[in-house]
């Protein structure tokens, strides 16, 4: 447990350093996933800008195309402003990654099939977050003026994520990665102890 507050600790104060520089190389990736998970909304922009004291993504987009919300149709043109705080960005890397390295690791072929799949798990688990959170703004804000009692998947996502979803969703990542790695390499080791010495 000591060894898990340190490194989270440590990767705290790292991100807090380096919050906006980081984030900002995430963006290019956050706006493509946008775009590809909700056609309905076309983003205009998506950047980091300064709230008092306080970083946040901010989103501009538009509808793509006429769309009916209840009894409304909508069209493109006007635009919508949503935004979450930067700071919550890589809390779930944060975490995943402190439970990878804390986790018990039995061989050095485990905990590196463990970082590696870590590694391939972490864009995955940052943009189910903020970005899906930002597409849930959009359509509460449309959902709430034309019709408030639909359900929207999305809208719940994001609501979820705030409920701290964000954190369980980290758990299962590093949990997914550690027990896959280890599978892994159990099959890896249980091949090379059958392959044959050369004679």
């Amino acid at each position: 447990m000591l060894r898990f507050l340190l490194i989270g600790i440590g990767l705290t104060i790292l991100a807090g350093a380096l919050q906006n520089e980081i984030v900002a190389r995430l963006l290019p990736l956050f706006r493509a996933w946008l775009d590809l998970v909700d056609t309905t909304f076309r983003t205009l922009d998506l950047s980091i800008v300064s709230d008092h004291s306080e970083s946040m993504v901010r989103r501009l987009s538009t509808p793509a195309f006429v769309h009916a919300v209840g009894n409304t149709f909508l069209y493109p043109g006007p635009v919508l402003f949503n935004q979450a705080a930067a700071g919550i960005v890589l809390q779930p890397a944060i975490l995943a990654i402190a439970l990878l390295a804390v986790w018990p690791w039995h061989s050095r072929t485990d905990l590196c099939l463990r970082l590696l799949l870590g590694a391939v798990f972490l864009p995955l688990l940052l943009v189910l977050d903020v970005p899906m959170m930002l597409c849930g703004f959009a359509w509460y804000t449309e959902l709430k003026e034309f019709d408030p009692s639909h359900f929207s998947l999305l809208v719940s996502w994001a609501d979820a994520m705030n409920a701290g979803g964000r954190f369980a969703l980290a758990i299962v990542a590093a949990a997914s990665a550690t027990a896959l790695a280890v599978r892994l390499s159990v099959r890896l080791e249980g091949m090379r102890d059958r392959t044959p010495l050369p004679t």
